[in-house]
């Protein structure tokens, strides 16, 4: 079940590629954003609790701006400036950055492997970014670190403020939040004619990108962890961006030059020995 819930998040990759080739970043989110509300919906039907307090609302509101607006917005024009595999790598820095603001913020602690992963990491991303200083635009890894930020401390404040609500409501709700939020954006942005009459193979693709890369395999998660720690789920998050590069081949023939290689073996070595921080609580999934 992991392996299915990765590789559609991996999957997402190359088609959010395919996609923008259609459709701006904001168009293509707001349609992704509408088939996740509607799919989770009718998947949670039977869990979700639809009447919530302006507290929890508020809370829900606070991490649909971090982990569905700011993250997916930042992602997707990250991913106009570069491949598909190099944007996966950089968005799955996400764990160790999240296990640095957990450590400031939420006062966990630290062990020696904790602080190899960070180290480890942190190398691949300089590793990255420094090839991309010479060869290529600098604006696509800084947009995609900058995604991976919005969502470590989107997932910071979950831990810290939302972990014992239902899961199922949040799902839902954090989805149903940011949507007025990214139609807003798209009507500002002069988008509307893209809104109302979409191409039918930009709503497949963000029909794909939306059930399947989002809803479904969050609902693939939240039963994994019914059963297994998040902090052992999280140590496997490296296979996402090692799946990525494989279908970004088989769909598009992107391959990573061999820094950008070095780069994803550092990166994914320091989420295996991080994520071991993040205790029994839940984030969303890409």
């Amino acid at each position: 079940m992991f392996i299915v819930m990765a590789s559609f998040w991996a999957l997402n990759y190359p088609l959010v590629k395919i996609a923008l080739a259609y459709e701006t970043p904001t168009v293509l989110l707001f349609f992704r954003v509408l088939f996740a509300s509607g799919f989770s919906l009718i998947l949670f039907w039977n869990k979700i609790e639809f009447r919530i307090s302006r507290k929890t609302a508020l809370k829900v509101f606070v991490l649909s701006l971090f982990n569905v607006v700011l993250f997916m917005e930042l992602w997707f024009y990250s991913e106009n400036f570069m491949s598909a595999p190099l944007t996966s790598v950089i968005i799955y820095t996400y764990p160790i950055i999240s296990t640095v603001l957990s450590i400031s913020l939420l006062q966990e602690k630290v062990r020696s492997s904790i602080v190899i992963g960070i180290v480890l990491g942190f190398t691949g991303m300089l590793v990255v970014f420094s090839y991309h200083l010479g060869v290529n635009s600098f604006y696509g890894p800084v947009l995609a670190l900058l995604g991976a930020t919005s969502w470590s401390v989107g997932t910071v404040f979950f831990k810290k403020f939302i972990t014992f609500e239902n899961k199922e409501t949040v799902n839902l709700y954090q989805f149903v939040f940011a949507l007025p939020i990214t139609l807003l954006i798209a009507l500002l942005s002069g988008e509307v004619n893209e809104i109302v009459n979409p191409s039918l193979l930009s709503l497949t693709l963000a029909a794909l990108i939306g059930i399947p890369g989002t809803a479904f395999a969050y609902y693939v998660f939240l039963h994994l962890n019914r059963d297994y720690s998040v902090a052992k789920i999280s140590s496997l998050l490296f296979v996402v961006p090692a799946i990525s590069v494989f279908f970004s081949f088989l769909i598009l023939n992107q391959l990573l030059s061999l820094i950008e290689i070095i780069g994803l073996i550092l990166i994914s070595i320091g989420t295996f020995f991080s994520a071991g921080i993040m205790n029994k609580s839940v984030k969303n999934g890409v």
